[in-house]
């Protein structure tokens, strides 16, 4: 276990979201302060702590250095890992257009409010070209942050929370060990948004098995309905051997699903999503159809539409847009008119001897081999 109590240099947690490729990454805590949830290992490895408020003004300070560096200002190389580390995310940082910030890991909501506030006015003399401050957000935390301090984060750019909703299903939510509930979530998401604060949810398919998969759309339609969030992000489950939830899998708790079941949860979602002027996004790895995406309610039918072309495919077409997604040949189903990719898919599929009754447990595979996991100490 590292002091806390000494400065190691700038570090970088382990995941982003995608929307926030181009962001300055700023580390506030290591792990995550509930690391209980089921089906996530992303954190596993870690044990949480809480980043000093100096060591982080120490991070921006070393991070404003390099974009100093690159803009000319001053000339510097860098030596260490640290450095080269920091150097790194400074230069995509400026690619950018240096306009977003993340703070990592899991729920940088921890850091006292105080701290928080000294922070954000210290990163924003750093960097007065920032637009948007962004963090994962747990609505229980959310819920427990004094409504001034909200106002506050949000005046000082502070001014968007992803937020793992993953279901709005009371017993989906129990049984994976969320921590959290169905009327919380609405709670939080309400309170951030009138704190001015942007709020994007996420939605995980797959996650309550064949067993849960039809309430669980519905339910978390009818949160998202309630609370109209600024975005609404589809995240596919992956069911890794390392999870906690693996285990209920193996003793039936749940039933596994397939993309198949996970595109037809989907519709269900989005058709009852109702009364919102929600963003919706299916921008992640793991899912299949990424050009599923859209404004609501105006893009609502054509994402449906999009949903209907996919699950009216032949069989055999379909196994072979699942493995050309999962192998990173394939982003979105136009690509299928690729007559060059399709050849060398199927000739993939022939040779890996790949049928209608193996598809499933490849493509899980290849969407576990896609996302970080971490191994729970000893």
């Amino acid at each position: 276990m590292r002091d806390n109590s000494i400065y190691h240099g700038y570090e970088v947690g382990p995941i982003r979201p995608p929307s926030e490729a181009y962001s300055l990454l700023l580390r506030v805590e290591r792990g995550c302060s509930w690391n209980r949830c089921k089906f996530c290992a992303f954190y596993r490895a870690e044990r949480f702590s809480v980043r000093p408020l100096e060591h982080l003004k120490k991070d921006i300070d070393e991070l404003k250095l390099w974009v100093d560096v690159i803009q000319g200002k001053i000339r510097k190389t860098p030596h260490t890992e640290s450095e080269y580390e920091a150097y790194s995310v400074a230069s995509t940082f400026y690619r950018g257009g240096m306009e977003s910030v993340f703070f990592q890991d899991g729920n940088s909501l921890v850091l006292k409010p105080k701290d928080m506030v000294e922070l954000l006015e210290y990163l924003n003399a750093a960097f007065p070209e920032i637009k948007r401050i962004t963090t994962y957000a747990r609505s229980d935390m959310i819920a427990r942050v004094p409504d001034e301090y909200l106002k506050r984060y949000a005046e000082l750019k502070f001014n968007r929370f992803h937020v793992g909703m993953e279901s709005g299903n009371d017993e989906v939510l129990k049984l994976v060990n969320k921590g959290t509930d169905k009327e919380t979530q609405i709670k939080a998401g309400k309170k951030a948004m009138k704190a001015g604060i942007e709020v994007s949810e996420f939605y995980m398919p797959g996650l309550g098995g064949k067993e849960y998969a039809n309430q669980s759309a519905i339910d978390s339609a009818d949160a998202i309905n309630q609370i109209n969030p600024d975005f609404v992000r589809i995240r596919s489950f992956a069911l890794a051997k390392e999870l906690d939830l693996y285990e209920d899998y193996q003793n039936g708790v749940f039933t596994r699903t397939n993309d198949i079941d996970d595109i037809k949860e989907t519709r269900t979602f989005i058709s009852h999503l109702d009364g919102i002027d929600s963003i919706v996004e299916s921008d992640h790895i793991l899912n299949i159809l990424l050009e599923l995406r859209g404004k609501m309610p105006e893009d609502k039918e054509r994402m449906l539409h999009t949903i209907d072309a996919f699950l009216a495919l032949p069989e055999e077409t379909q196994m072979v847009f699942r493995l050309g997604r999962r192998i990173g040949m394939f982003s979105q189903m136009s690509e299928l008119n690729n007559k060059m990719a399709v050849r060398r898919v199927e000739e993939i599929i022939k040779a890996n001897h790949i049928t209608d009754e193996n598809i499933d447990s490849i493509s899980s595979e290849l969407m576990v081999n896609a996302i970080p996991i971490q191994v729970k100490p000893d």
